[in-house]
């Protein structure tokens, strides 16, 4: 799906002032939707919540979501991309034309709709089969439990208020969404990144590096993915920020297209204990979403 986020939330983060060691918790609620190179949308509902722990140089995260996919299934969630927090799709080699079919049925309480599709799957590069099945794809709604992300972060260097400070990241998706619903790979992944940042005063820039390693179902030849991001913000009071960063990582599948993505994000403390954060985003290709937004209330104790 979008390399959603990736380091927007790792921004919000790390270049914002340092809480205290100690637990602090929140709830999003995040809406994408995009065609990644298809003829028909998938739109994502992604809640997560999030708690946070925090000691001396370290920081432990955990992710539990629920999360609700409208779309044919030929998009596949995944509950970790450059923070861990957003939604990445895997991205199939075959290419489908979709015609809508109105006789639309009800099942589960969920509008079912049929699609006639008609698909070209890629065999090896500059290769594609000239003879296409015409198929009943089905367009439902699907919800439920996400993948589970768990994530420890180690502050390598800390440079104070002007100078660098350095963290890297280690995180696991643990494949808890249902596969047979389309909700998740049904597959583990990892990844490892590293963050970069500097305040010069209250103006602040980051860039981020990571690499991922993708769990790979049945069928599918994934590759390893390597992505980044550049950004940066200004802190307008001690209590609010805004900032903007840029995503980009390298297709998961060999010859296909590379997300990228650019967001805007600005937060408030609304006093000591709770801050609310707010995104917009947009893909830059058509392997990331088309659009999407988010809010996040954080509790700090």
């Amino acid at each position: 799906m979008r390399f959603l986020k990736s380091t927007l939330l790792v921004l919000a983060v790390f270049t914002t002032n340092a809480q205290a060691d100690g637990f602090d918790i929140s709830l999003g609620a995040d809406y994408s939707t995009g065609k990644y190179g298809t003829n028909s949308s998938t739109n994502v509902a992604y809640v997560p919540f999030r708690v946070n722990y925090q000691t001396g140089a370290f920081k432990f995260n955990v992710v539990v979501p629920y999360i609700r996919v409208n779309g044919n299934g030929d998009v596949v969630p995944s509950g970790i991309s450059g923070s861990g927090t957003g939604t990445s799709g895997a991205v199939s080699n075959t290419v489908c034309t979709t015609t809508p079919d109105n006789n639309g049925q009800v099942s589960g309480g969920n509008k079912v709709e049929d699609n006639i599709t008609t698909c070209t799957t890629t065999v090896t590069p500059g290769t594609t089969t000239t003879t296409t099945a015409t198929t009943k794809q089905k367009r439902s709604t699907e919800s439920g439990l996400g993948d589970i992300v768990a994530s420890a972060t180690y502050n390598v260097w800390n440079g104070g208020d002007q100078g660098f400070d350095v963290d890297v990241t280690g995180r696991i998706k643990f494949a808890t969404a249902d596969e047979d619903k389309g909700l998740g790979s049904g597959e583990n992944d990892y990844a490892i990144q590293t963050n970069i940042d500097k305040n010069f005063g209250p103006a602040y820039a980051s860039f981020g590096l990571g690499y991922r390693h993708l769990g790979e179902p049945r069928g599918v030849d994934f590759r390893g993915v390597v992505y980044g991001s550049l950004g940066g913000g200004y802190r307008f009071t001690r209590d609010t920020e805004a900032g903007i960063s840029y995503d980009w990582a390298t297709a998961a599948v060999k010859n296909a297209t590379k997300p990228q993505s650019i967001a805007v994000y600005a937060s408030h403390y609304i006093n000591d204990n709770y801050k609310l954060s707010g995104e917009l985003y947009t893909g830059l290709s058509n392997a990331s979403s088309d659009v999407g937004g988010g809010v996040t209330l954080g509790y700090y104790f």
